[in-house]
């Protein structure tokens, strides 16, 4: 009998924990530059000390190395500083940062050991430690000097536009800075969302109020992020935030755009693409090739090749019109 309470104790802490993990698993709200920057107490430049401890075994029964499952707990990332661009987060130039560790959805901030990162941090007054705004958008890994430069060189931008004390300067001076965001490779994300956000798929997690930024765009402006877009040879999803916001007199260069990044897209991006040249060109042929896609199951062996095939079929179908 109590043999069988402890297991129902076990289980009904198993069912409780399963359930808490489901309700939390859920996206947050995309957190672009301009948020981060807003709710962050410390921004800084710093590289990582964050040694991977192992979270293999050997199991003898299975003869075979295994990974431990973790349902989450917090991690410890050492960051030494290399420039603070806001706030004074300490004395010395090295910080300790809490994250999430075996979260899946919501994206925990990521500190890869030995990565340069620019890190959005803030940290309540009874904690020696310091946590990431925005989980995985807060936590930036910096690929390169140029990433880096340009981040760098819009987040100081930034700061100084929060400075502006009429709101209406503030807002133009604001979509200007996106505008600029956007036009760089690095950054476009971080501009193109905000100017337009039907292009993410993640916007269905939005749950903030839309400034529409793109309301207060001027011809200049969409001229310039026109230019950005075209100049580009691959369709990636801040580029499709950019494509809604193309004029009508440019969709046939816009259609032929898409259709050229099409024939080299993966399985996700490829049906937005697809979507998006129905959009701007209704087509019901091509509306069936889509449905079929969108029919192939995840765990079909063949479905990348069913795939190819079929939007090989779109972009004939589509050049023909």
């Amino acid at each position: 009998m109590q043999r069988r309470l402890k297991m129902k104790r076990l289980f009904t802490i198993l069912i409780m924990t399963l359930t808490v993990q489901t309700v939390l698993a859920y996206p947050i709200t995309p957190q672009t530059l301009r948020k981060l920057i807003e709710r962050s107490q410390y921004i800084v430049i710093a590289t990582v000390d964050n040694p991977e401890k192992s979270e293999r075994y050997y199991d003898e029964k299975a003869k075979d190395t295994l990974e431990l499952f973790s349902f989450g707990g917090d991690g410890l990332a050492d960051l030494y500083i290399k420039e603070i661009l806001k706030g004074r987060p300490s004395n010395s130039n090295h910080i300790q940062v809490t994250y999430e560790v075996g979260m899946i959805c919501p994206a925990p901030a990521c500190y890869p050991d030995k990565k340069v990162v620019i890190a959005f941090l803030a940290k309540d007054d009874t904690s020696k430690t310091y946590y990431t705004v925005g989980l995985s958008y807060g936590s930036k890994i910096m690929d390169t000097e140029a990433e880096l430069n340009s981040f760098k060189t819009r987040i100081v931008e930034y700061l100084e536009i929060l400075k502006i004390r009429n709101k209406h300067k503030r807002k133009r001076a604001t979509v200007e800075w996106l505008t600029k965001c956007a036009e760089d490779k690095s950054t476009r994300w971080e501009g193109a969302y905000e100017l337009s956000r039907q292009g993410f798929f993640m916007s269905y997690y939005d749950r903030s109020k839309d400034p529409q930024f793109y309301k207060e765009l001027t011809k200049l402006q969409l001229h310039r992020l026109d230019s950005a877009f075209f100049a580009t040879d691959t369709i990636a999803y801040s580029e499709l935030c950019l494509a809604n916001l193309i004029s009508k007199s440019n969709y046939p260069k816009l259609k032929g755009h898409l259709l050229k990044s099409l024939k080299f897209s993966d399985y996700y991006i490829a049906n937005d693409i697809m979507q998006k040249i129905i959009e701007i060109s209704p087509n019901a042929e091509l509306q069936l090739i889509l449905e079929e896609v969108d029919k192939l199951g995840y765990d079909d062996k063949e479905r990348e090749a069913k795939q190819k095939v079929l939007i090989e079929k779109f972009i004939i179908t589509a050049t023909r019109q």
